[in-house]
């Protein structure tokens, strides 16, 4: 139950889990990468999780034989007790994603009236160049003279310090997405009119962003997902341009 709450909860989970599935072919690389992605606690944290978990399971398997010796009944425990631990772990490793994914959209649905504030003077008046508004901080406005992207240079946190807006998509017309950053796939929460739902799209940058899923978080809220083949090649020109 704690295991499956910590993958639902935090945002590093999955690409800590994906860190150590890579551990066989690359050791020293991978396990410095993932403390200096994911910090030494989460680290330190999940390995002994691990090692209770295998500890559990080798003071099982030495109940199992040894009381097979007396009790066929407490064998058959064991042994159902021994296969319990395996199918969760094995259950919470291969739906790491669903995890982390409904966690996400808990955490959105949450932070709703958050996310209307800051989209409410984007709605009534879409900025023409660059500025500053009041819960976002001061941005950029590309591309010139019709600008449907604001690059942040101060990202507003949303949950804690690791999810927080990393730029905004938008018109004065249509659907405003704000692009979350603080973990390794291309998320983003989208506000939409009554008859617009969320959708593939090419954004200011000519960064093209083809949709995976999309749940709803609120009434015209939507919790959207995009394939990220480009997303480092977005995030490098985002920050090349931020640095001028």
């Amino acid at each position: 139950m704690g295991v499956t709450l910590w993958a639902a909860l935090d945002l590093r989970f999955e690409p800590l889990l994906r860190s150590l599935s890579r551990f066989v072919s690359d050791p020293q690389v991978t396990f410095q990468s993932t403390l200096d992605d994911s910090g030494t606690v989460r680290v330190v944290l999940l390995l002994l999780t691990l090692l209770l978990a295998a500890s559990s399971l080798v003071a099982l398997f030495v109940r199992l034989f040894h009381s097979a010796h007396f009790s066929r009944a407490r064998s058959i425990i064991s042994l159902l007790a021994i296969t319990t631990i395996v199918a969760v772990w094995c259950g919470v490793f291969i739906n790491r994603s669903s995890l982390a994914w409904q966690g996400k959209r808990a955490r959105m649905a949450i932070q709703v009236d958050r996310l209307e504030t800051l989209a409410e003077p984007l709605r009534q008046r879409w900025p023409l160049r660059d500025g500053e508004l009041p819960g976002v901080g001061p941005f950029m406005a590309y591309p010139f003279g019709r600008p449907t992207t604001l690059i942040l240079l101060q990202s507003p946190l949303l949950a804690g310090d690791e999810l927080c807006i990393a730029a905004v998509e938008g018109d004065e017309h249509g659907p405003i997405r704000f692009q979350l950053s603080g973990s390794s796939h291309d998320d983003w929460a989208e506000w939409h009119p009554d008859a617009s739902r969320p959708e593939s799209f090419v954004g200011g940058l000519g960064d093209s962003h083809q949709i995976v899923t999309a749940t709803k978080v609120g009434r015209q809220w939507y919790l959207v997902r995009y394939a990220a083949p480009e997303q480092r090649r977005s995030t490098e020109r985002r920050a090349e341009i931020a640095s001028i």
